[in-house]
């Protein structure tokens, strides 16, 4: 259940009220971003409003089979149409959200809210939703249609089965809560695509992704001072494999389970001069989302990344970041 109920209703207010809405999710949309906007968007439509579903970048081919992923827009000129209520989900902040720079290009005064669940959210809004015990925002507009008495089709829950599975790691990791465990069952009763769902998640690896699994793998790294499970992926990785940042998303995930590591990180420069770091842990006394958040980054006690300029490159037998 959703505990702000004063900023539950003072959204619906917002978005009645709104003439022309922009829905926002981070750069390389992951599950839980594409479900959380394009659920966001059918409730919208059921309302007849206007309205424009934005990413940095455009899901990838592995969600395809999504329905009404043809609404995302990347062409940043949206940002020059009137919108008076903007929207969005998923976003630590406004640099997370790829938007820092774009929202002030709206010509007209807008209400921004902020929808999330991650620990180190900002309430960069005016009007914020932040439900740091919910397993991923899919699951918070889950309670936002219920409580606003949305009927949930069965593609509305497919999209927030995907973002659940996505954030839990198919119910794996410590995201994987009670209440997201009743989410899901509710949410297959209503008819969520499961069986889809698990195939794309689980048996979407063609070639060049499990080999660049395996230099990570073979670069694989162990810190005993800090119990550091940590591997890196340069651009030339990614270039020479015709493969993305998404095609590495369960690596940290996985690389917690060696043996005597408290924590996971990797690293991966997939984009020629950005480095992503992502940090993983399931342990009780590790806080992953500080060491991100002294990076610039930041997540969940168990979850979190980060973004830094620089490239990385191999030189006398190590890894080393340089600008």
């Amino acid at each position: 259940m959703l505990n702000d109920l004063a900023t539950i209703n003072q959204i619906r207010s917002a978005i009645l009220a709104a003439e022309k809405i922009l829905i926002v999710g981070h750069p390389d949309p992951d599950a839980d971003a594409l479900g959380s906007i394009v659920s966001f968007g059918q409730y919208l439509k059921s309302l007849n409003k206007s309205y424009q579903l934005f990413s940095v970048d455009l899901p990838a081919a592995n969600y395809q089979f999504l329905p009404h992923l043809e609404e995302i827009s990347n062409d940043q000129a949206v940002f020059a149409q009137d919108f008076d209520l903007v929207i969005v989900c998923d976003s630590s902040d406004l640099d997370y959200a790829g938007i820092k720079n774009l929202l002030p290009k709206i010509p007209v005064k807008f209400k921004l809210i902020n929808i999330d669940h991650h620990d180190t959210n900002n309430y960069f809004g005016d009007l914020n939703l932040v439900e740091k015990d919910m397993s991923s925002t899919s699951e918070i507009i889950y309670h936002l249609l219920k409580v606003w008495r949305f009927p949930i089709t069965k593609e509305v829950a497919t999209l927030i089965l995907n973002g659940l599975v996505g954030d839990t790691n198919m119910f794996s990791n410590p995201a994987t809560t009670f209440s997201a465990l009743n989410t899901a069952g509710h949410l297959l009763n209503l008819g969520a695509r499961h069986k889809e769902i698990n195939h794309n998640f689980l048996r979407n690896k063609n070639l060049n992704m499990l080999k660049i699994w395996g230099r990570a793998f073979e670069r694989l790294q162990f810190n005993a001072k800090y119990n550091l499970a940590f591997t890196v992926l340069s651009a030339d990785d990614f270039k020479e494999l015709e493969t993305d940042g998404l095609a590495v998303s369960g690596l940290s995930n996985f690389f917690c389970d060696l043996a005597g590591a408290k924590a996971s990180l990797v690293l991966m420069e997939h984009k020629p001069g950005e480095i992503k770091g992502s940090f993983r842990t399931v342990e009780d006394d590790v806080d992953v989302a500080r060491l991100a958040r002294a990076l610039g980054g930041g997540g969940h006690k168990k979850a979190a990344g980060f973004t830094a300029k620089g490239r990385l490159v191999y030189n006398n037998h190590t890894w080393q970041i340089t600008d």
